[in-house]
């Protein structure tokens, strides 16, 4: 019998690979093999051109993505424990950091100290948006990618059906986290933004590092290995977005590598969304010292979602090569 915990095909696969086929005689696995040659031979079926192809048709791009949406779906809610625990952790970092930073926003920016207070609590909200999605996307892509070369290399379905599907579930996770830290967050600290602007943003965030966080997991098979590449993905972003030290005191050789993290662009549409309209001298000084006059900001959220979609698409033709055997 199935043990509880085994997926049938597997379990089958499993059982043939673990017993000889005397085992299997002596277990009666052949009996019906018995009965069906003892049986008379029916005559042949002829199959025509016709009837091959309509045999061999595949179903279309519709239906594969509702089926696997489906599963999706389906697998977000037999795991709705994790996904609730996400959330709630998510809510309660954001009650803290809120509490932390309570009223940051509301002083006038006229000292430097105030203004580099309510700089941090953006940029404290922007990285734990980025670690909390990309390390989740980080380490679940690389479960899931056997199954995939599995299924796609015995033609199940195409690959952009099933990146779809997956995107489209991932949007909606990745907003309820943002959208439960900035409630939580947000109206604690005071920001003089718009909230949906600064949603927007990190939800435009969220994704940019899933999809990075994808593609590294496609490239890696085992989620270990995906592990120790986190560094490789979270570090260079905090030393570059100006948080820690100002863009313009980075030397000049290094300072090139901003333009390759997604968190330098979200800080900067941020930081002239909350200082844009001060007029004090050390608002002034954070927007140019961190560069965030260098661009106007529709460029900066064109390149947010051209990193987001550069990294997917790679994604995408990395997993189909690497199916393709």
């Amino acid at each position: 019998p199935k043990p509880d915990d085994y997926n049938i095909a597997d379990w089958i696969l499993q059982v043939a690979q673990t017993n000889s086929i005397e085992d299997f005689k002596k277990m009666g696995f052949f009996d019906d093999e018995r009965k069906i040659e003892k049986q008379p031979k029916k005559a042949p079926v002829v199959r025509t051109a016709s009837s091959t192809a309509a045999d061999t048709n595949h179903v279309g791009f519709d239906v594969q993505t509702r089926l696997l949406f489906d599963r999706e779906f389906k697998k977000l809610y037999r795991d709705k424990f994790a996904f609730v625990v996400r959330v709630a952790s998510t809510t309660a970092f954001g009650l803290l950091f809120g509490l932390i930073f309570l009223g940051v926003g509301k002083s006038s920016y006229v000292l430097y100290p105030e203004v580099m207070a309510s700089f941090g609590a953006i940029a404290q909200l922007l990285i734990s948006t980025m670690f909390g999605v990309a390390q989740s996307s980080l380490m679940e892509f690389p479960k899931d990618r056997p199954v995939f070369l599995r299924e796609y290399s015995t033609n199940h379905y195409s690959v952009l059906p099933y990146f779809l599907a997956k995107f489209t579930l991932e949007c909606f996770t990745v907003l309820m986290q943002v959208l439960v830290q900035l409630i939580a967050a947000f109206f604690l600290m005071g920001f003089q933004m718009n909230f949906f602007s600064f949603l927007a943003l990190s939800f435009m965030l969220a994704i940019s590092s899933t999809s990075i966080g994808i593609f590294i997991g496609s490239c890696v098979e085992d989620p270990s290995v995906a592990a120790e590449l986190m560094p490789a993905l979270i570090v260079p972003q905090l030393l570059f977005s100006g948080f820690f030290i100002q863009v313009s005191l980075i030397p000049e050789f290094l300072r090139w590598a901003q333009y390759l993290c997604s968190l330098t662009y979200a800080v900067r549409l941020a930081t002239l969304y909350e200082f844009g309209d001060c007029g004090t001298v050390s608002c002034r000084s954070l927007l140019t010292n961190n560069g965030v006059y260098q661009l106007d900001s529709y460029w900066y959220w064109i390149i947010l979602s051209a990193i987001a979609a550069i990294f997917r698409v790679s994604s995408v033709i990395i997993l189909r090569n690497k199916a393709s055997f």
